[in-house]
């Protein structure tokens, strides 16, 4: 079967911005599509994405990304059997940029998602079994998912610097098990913060974003919640943390900025070590500005052989950079976005690279999420081990978690 068809469109995602969505239609008529997340809390590092500009939707149209998705993408793909590797080639060939700039990591991204969608239909696969028939491993695995619980930083209008307080039910036998325990402990931390007093909305991921003065008030009440729910399923629950340290750090004055009172890279150190002496932590993610070298490998050194110290802004999917951090030693997990670098082809590289060289990985959806459910095929098919989707709320977010669902089931089933 081959292509006859690619149509681009302009919708909407989870926050109301303009994102990207890719048609691609074969000549049995039959038709996938994909869409692409924004993210909120961008890295520097990140690939370009192609936006309109001008006044128009805050200047956040992408019409022009639909107009190169079917005027300078579609003539390459027509009439060619979906071949997600050689798409992403010629993609990237045309681009002729290492940022994509010229056509765009969402353009791009886009396209690459549908065509690997339409060759697991022409090769009647699942899309995480030809994921992982690229990937060329033997097996596939679901992954453990990080449930987004309460939001801060650029992602809840609150007091807290902390970006995303999340919990990690281990030690548990299924993927239906784990999203027990995550929708138990979810539920019971929402009657907890009302019975307080606390305002339950969600933030940008779906997490609580209540107003709590200080980070570590978030987690007591985690915490708390935990001592509640901690006998009702098998295993337990650690605490994960995104800090998004680069939107608190001065370049120029080497200093983090926390409550508007600036910090010191060992100060920084300092209270990450005080956190995981007083919360079960399991990971603490970009605690760290991604130019703060020295910082990485000093909270590597004292907390490395403990915890998750994992890099996302650090890295921003990109395996060079990868290669560099587990050269430099600088985090034990690298978080891997799709649409930070812009391809389905170097998202699996990036994966395959940390999987051999013992670096753990979580695979992650963004703030700005639509309801595709690829990044979830991707966490299976490469058997990355985690997964961040968000809270358990919100339909985008949920999307990802009941398609874990159904894949689990698929599985069971063979």
């Amino acid at each position: 079967m081959k292509i006859t068809q690619i149509i681009g469109r302009e919708i909407y995602n989870s926050r109301g911005f303009p994102t990207l969505e890719c048609e691609l239609l074969l000549d049995n008529s039959i038709s996938v599509t994909a869409s692409v997340p924004t993210g909120t809390s961008t890295g520097p590092h990140e690939a370009a994405e192609l936006r309109d500009g001008g006044m128009r939707l805050m200047g956040q149209g992408v019409l022009k990304a639909v107009q190169v998705l079917e005027q300078t993408i579609a003539p390459i793909l027509i009439g060619k059997e979906p071949n997600v590797i050689v798409a992403d080639e010629q993609m990237v060939a045309l681009d002729g940029t290492d940022t994509k700039k010229n056509l765009g990591a969402n353009t791009i991204l886009a396209a690459s998602i549908a065509v690997c969608k339409a060759q697991a239909l022409v090769e009647h696969m699942h899309v995480y079994e030809l994921i992982a028939h690229l990937c060329e491993f033997d097996m596939v695995a679901l992954p453990f998912p990080m449930f987004n619980v309460i939001n801060g930083g650029a992602h809840a209008s609150n007091n807290l610097f902390i970006q995303e307080f999340m919990v990690m039910p281990v030690g548990v036998s299924s993927f239906h098990a784990a999203l027990e325990a995550g929708a138990t402990f979810f539920q019971t931390l929402k009657r907890l913060l009302n019975k307080n007093g606390y305002y339950t909305g969600v933030g940008d991921e779906g997490g609580f974003s209540a107003n709590f003065e200080h980070d570590t008030q978030a987690l007591d009440y985690i915490v708390e919640a935990i001592e509640i729910v901690k006998h009702d399923f098998e295993g337990s629950i650690m605490i994960a943390l995104d800090v998004a340290a680069g939107q608190l750090y001065d370049a120029q004055t080497k200093m983090y900025h926390i409550h508007g009172k600036p910090m010191s890279t060992d100060k920084m150190i300092e209270l990450y070590i005080q956190l995981n002496n007083n919360y079960p932590l399991y990971a603490i993610e970009d605690g760290m500005a991604p130019t703060d070298v020295e910082g990485w490998h000093r909270l590597m050194e004292e907390l490395g052989s403990k915890i998750q110290i994992v890099g996302d802004d650090l890295y921003a999917t990109s395996p060079q950079r990868i290669y560099e951090g587990i050269e430099e030693q600088l985090t034990n997990t690298a978080v891997v976005k799709p649409n930070q670098v812009g391809t389905v082809t170097e998202c699996l590289q990036a994966i395959k690279l940390c999987k051999e060289n013992e670096q753990n990985v979580i695979v992650s959806h963004r703030s700005g999420e639509t309801n595709d459910t690829f990044i979830a095929d991707i966490a299976v098919g490469t058997s990355a081990g985690q997964i961040k989707a968000g809270g358990l709320s919100r339909g985008e977010r949920m999307a990802k978690f009941n398609a874990l669902l159904r894949i689990e089931d698929q599985l069971s089933d063979q």
